[in-house]
């Protein structure tokens, strides 16, 4: 067993060398998986879908760049064929590599509905940090490679820092587009000024690059955002259910506690939550199961009383939304039969294209598996998409789930709350939304 038998190698076993090269591509791949999946979730999706992603990208990377590198060293490959397959020789090409990647993951959204170009924004930056750190072991050998990597580190952190974060007239696809017009131009460079030697031979992909990457650009100027879902929670939102609740949660502290200590904080505390958490965290003696059957008892006792109304302008705007084509769906805590008959109640049922309740998904918000589910019932991805709600727990929901936040502050006292979720717009009443949905970007957190 011999350590760094030469600048290439990092241990010789025998006649089994581990390269430098196959060290760095492996640590790339780690660098890649962690940023894929950070930006995926982020976005959404859930690990599963990242390490598919991932997976696709591996592939396309190490096939469309190996076809690559072989064709453009044609001449070398003709005369040892089989050499071809020989990958850990270092000889990718990233132009090809990022086309085959395209492919593969363009084949991939269509079937998961997901948005191609939000996706390839992700895998362009992930590429040009796995090409980076792989060039690092060729560079121990070739010096004037560090020169290479330098400038590849500033690339990554201007298109990182300066066109990741959303900015007006930016489209998705814009770093798929500028990725590849760098990759071009740096493949120039690096082939006029020799750094480094695997540019060689590269003056078509390069033209190729720079010209896929301008007509992309283009493209994307020239695309219009289709419609977003729209969803709404329910209560606070369409609903004015707010002394409804306390009406409820009052009646069962009279029955099994003091009234006096459902203070106003505690009030203010039981919206957003599902029911069994906040009974289980009020009356923490009593089964909270049991507490939550008598509580909707209860409160079905309450339509004919009146005590809840829709807030402002809700019925119109929803059929404002419905003219316009929007499809339109409520994700609540709340369960779906009680939702529903409150909807019927006001006579608004028929505007919604779908109606989930808390018994309808398995986490509840501020998980996203609710505006997920709602989604998938429409057939429809959640990568263009704006959640409205009146709560922390909303705004975070939305968020993890990639969508547009829109924060409806019927209740100016849950403020400081919901600022501190950071929605993307804030609203005083419903009819504030329709104007917000004449920009044209992509509707979810991060708008692109």
């Amino acid at each position: 067993m011999i350590f760094f038998p030469d600048p290439k190698t990092f241990l010789l076993i025998g006649t089994f060398a581990i390269q430098w090269h196959t060290i760095s591509f492996i640590a790339a791949c780690v660098a890649g998986f962690l940023y894929i999946s950070k930006m995926m979730q982020e976005h959404g999706y859930n690990q599963h879908v990242s390490d598919q992603i991932f997976g696709l990208a591996l592939l396309g990377g190490i096939v469309g760049g190996r076809i690559g590198w072989v064709l453009t060293n044609l001449k070398e490959y003709s005369l040892y064929g089989w050499y071809a397959f020989y990958i850990t020789d270092g000889g990718f090409e990233e132009v090809t590599a990022l086309l085959m990647i395209g492919l593969l993951v363009y084949y991939y959204c269509r079937q998961h509905r997901m948005s191609f170009f939000r996706t390839m924004d992700v895998l362009s930056i992930a590429m040009m940090l796995v090409s980076m750190i792989t060039r690092t072991g060729r560079a121990i050998a070739e010096p004037r490679l560090w020169l290479v990597i330098l400038i590849e580190i500033i690339a990554i952190q201007f298109i990182y820092y300066v066109f990741h974060p959303y900015k007006e007239g930016e489209k998705r696809g814009d770093i798929y587009a500028l990725t590849l017009l760098w990759i071009g131009v740096f493949q120039l460079i690096a082939n006029v000024f020799k750094l480094d030697s695997h540019a060689a031979n590269t003056l078509f992909l390069s033209v190729l690059a720079e010209a896929g990457g301008i007509l992309l650009y283009i493209r994307n100027r020239k695309y219009k955002a289709p419609k977003p879902l729209i969803f709404f929670d329910f209560d606070g939102t369409i609903m004015d259910s707010e002394g409804m609740v306390i009406n409820c949660f009052m009646h069962m502290f009279e029955k099994y506690g003091d009234p006096a200590d459902f203070t106003h904080e505690k009030q203010l505390e039981v919206f957003g939550p599902p029911l069994e958490e906040e009974m289980a965290k009020l009356f923490p003696d009593r089964d909270s199961k049991v507490m939550v059957q008598e509580y909707r008892l209860y409160q079905n006792t309450l339509p004919e009383k009146h005590i809840v109304e829709l807030l402002p302008n809700t019925e119109v705007v929803l059929r404002e939304l419905k003219k316009r084509g929007y499809k339109i769906g409520i994700v609540t805590s709340r369960l779906t039969d009680s939702c529903v008959m409150w909807l019927k109640e006001f006579g608004i049922y028929d505007l919604f294209d779908v109606v989930l309740g808390r018994d309808q998904f398995i986490r509840p918000k501020p998980a996203p598996d609710g505006l997920v589910k709602a989604c998938e019932k429409l057939g429809h991805g959640h990568d263009s998409m704006i959640y409205v709600g009146d709560n922390a727990s909303d705004i975070r929901a939305a968020k993890n789930a990639g969508a547009f936040a829109v924060s409806y502050m019927s209740n100016k006292e849950k403020y400081k709350r919901i600022m501190a979720e950071k929605p993307n717009y804030i609203i005083n009443e419903l009819g504030e939304l329709l104007p917000i949905l004449d920009a044209d970007h992509a509707w979810t957190y991060e708008k692109i």
